[in-house]
C-alpha cells in the first residue's frame, strides 16, 4: 500500500465516521440548533450547518494542501469560521440532500487528489504560524480528524434533538 492510498483510506474511514452518525436523521433532528450557551464542541451549530461547514473546509485544505505542494514554504492560513459564519448565514435553510451532495463532490475532490500523490510531495512542507512547518500529508490527516472531530460535535447535537430516539448516531 502506498502512502497515498493509507491516506486515502483515512479520509474515506473518517468521512465514513461522520455520515454515519447523521445517516438516518431526519431534516427536523439536521436543523436542530442547540442553544448557543451549550458548551464545546457543539457550540450553537445545527448538524446541517456542521455538514455545509465540512464540504467548505474541504475545499480550503485542499487548496491549501495544493499550495504547499506547489510552493513549498507556503504560508499555511487558518479557515475563517466566524467569516463562514457570516457567509453563510442561511446554511440552516439549505436543502439537506444539496448539502450532503455538496459534501460527497468536496470530499471526492479531495480523495481523487489525495490519490494521485507521490511520496515526496505528501512531504512536502509549508509555514505553520504555530507549528513551524505543515506538510501536504499533515494537511490531509487534518481533514481526517476534522471529519472526526465533528462526527462527535453532530452526535451530540442529534442526541439533543427531541426526536433522539429514532437515532442511532
Amino acid at each position: 500500500m502506498t502512502c497515498s492510498s493509507h491516506l486515502v483510506n483515512e479520509l474515506r474511514a473518517a468521512r465514513g465516521e461522520l455520515l454515519a452518525v447523521c445517516r438516518d436523521a431526519p431534516d427536523d433532528a439536521l436543523r436542530h440548533r442547540p442553544p448557543s450557551t451549550h458548551p464545546e464542541p457543539v457550540e450553537g451549530w445545527a448538524a446541517l450547518e456542521v455538514l455545509a461547514h465540512i464540504a467548505d473546509v474541504d475545499r480550503y485544505y485542499l487548496s491549501q494542501a495544493r499550495a504547499i505542494r506547489d510552493d513549498p514554504g507556503h504560508a499555511f492560513v487558518y479557515f475563517d469560521d466566524e467569516a463562514w459564519k457570516r457567509d453563510n448565514a442561511d446554511a440552516i435553510d439549505r436543502d439537506p440532500h444539496s448539502v450532503r451532495l455538496a459534501l460527497a463532490f468536496a470530499h471526492e475532490e479531495v480523495v481523487r487528489w489525495a490519490g494521485a500523490l507521490t511520496p515526496e510531495e505528501l512531504d512536502r512542507a509549508g509555514g505553520h504560524p504555530r507549528r513551524g512547518s505543515i506538510t501536504v500529508r499533515e494537511m490531509l490527516e487534518r481533514i481526517a480528524n476534522h471529519d472526526r472531530n465533528h462526527a462527535e460535535q453532530i452526535a451530540t447535537v442529534l442526541r439533543g434533538w427531541g426526536g433522539a430516539s429514532t437515532l442511532d448516531p
